[in-house]
């Protein structure tokens, strides 16, 4: 479907509904829920419950995680988990932008009442996660979105029918070159986390790789 470039954000009212279904389906393990064709997208995801591990996923599993630190640390693992994922699609990495992250905290801040699933609308490119319980790392948030990789086509330059890719591809956008991210533990117990990205990514037509991506391999 061709539309020019803009920042123009498409809201899907049947996505909405899903994802409130999914959501009354689940007792702990959350499921995934996306926006696509903008430059947001969300997620509620289990990432113990893919099956699928490729050299991508490998890559993430030598990022330590700080599962009690805050502050710097969990920016730093955001980071880190962000530019192993880079490297491996040779894009630039990301440099860390505090005007992002202070963007990224007041609004995570903002959501910690509830952990609904809902987008800031910013002038930044956004990927949101949410996670039952309070075990969740920026580097599993990081490699839940990455695992959409599987569902990107690069013969179509799109999503697999029926599929999301919208996180990882703005993860890789090859335009996107400042990352400023956050995460909270909501009031309901849960882990709600946002990472904004500046220039924004997932245009419509437009490929996220300054060249042809590698192919995932299998360990």
């Amino acid at each position: 479907m061709a539309r020019p470039r803009s920042k123009l954000r498409i809201l899907i009212p049947l996505i909405i509904s899903t994802f409130l279904l999914l959501l009354l389906l689940t007792v702990a393990e959350p499921e995934q829920e996306q926006e696509q064709q903008g430059s947001t997208t969300e997620l509620s995801i289990n990432p113990k419950g893919s099956n699928g591990k490729i050299d991508i996923d490998m890559t993430l599993h030598q990022v330590k995680p700080h599962r009690i630190r805050t502050g710097r640390f969990h920016a730093r693992e955001f980071l880190i988990a962000h530019n192993k994922v880079r490297l491996h699609f040779r894009e630039p990495p990301f440099v860390w932008d505090k005007g992002l992250a202070h963007y990224a905290r007041r609004f995570a801040a903002k959501r910690a009442k509830d952990c609904k699933m809902i987008h800031s609308f910013g002038p930044y490119g956004e990927n949101i996660f949410w996670g039952g319980l309070n075990h969740w790392t920026p580097t599993d948030v990081v490699r839940s979105w990455v695992r959409e990789h599987r569902f990107y086509n690069r013969a179509a330059n799109g999503c697999t029918q029926g599929r999301l890719c919208g996180h990882y591809t703005q993860i890789v956008w090859k335009e996107s070159v400042r990352l400023g991210c956050a995460r909270v533990q909501c009031n309901n117990g849960g882990i709600f986390a946002i990472c904004s990205y500046d220039p924004p990514g997932n245009y419509i037509n437009e490929n996220p790789f300054t060249g042809p991506p590698p192919r995932p391999q299998t360990p």
